[in-house]
């Protein structure tokens, strides 16, 4: 029999950013020109909103970020600055 409270991962909602996003507000995010990544005390939320943009984008059998094809990334890139949560 399993164990029915067994602690899951649940779903990414990133609840705060679509809050920010009707009232206008916009996270800054701090990308290093050297390394090209997100850095700062907003990187997680960052990172876990461009997760959220890529999920329905990517296929799961994709193995790395390399393999991910450019029409992709674009696709991706365009929902970023589309949805102007973040400040870069």
């Amino acid at each position: 029999m399993a164990d029915s409270s067994k602690k899951t991962r649940e779903a990414t909602r990133l609840r705060a950013i679509s809050i920010n996003r009707i009232g206008g507000v916009r996270v800054p995010v701090y990308i290093g020109p050297q390394t090209s990544r997100a850095s700062g005390p907003n990187q997680a939320q960052f990172a876990s909103y461009l997760g959220v943009l890529a999920r329905p984008k990517v296929s799961i059998l994709v193995p790395d970020w390399d393999h991910v094809t450019e029409v992709e990334k674009n696709l991706i890139w365009q929902d970023l600055c589309v949805s102007n949560s973040f400040i870069g």
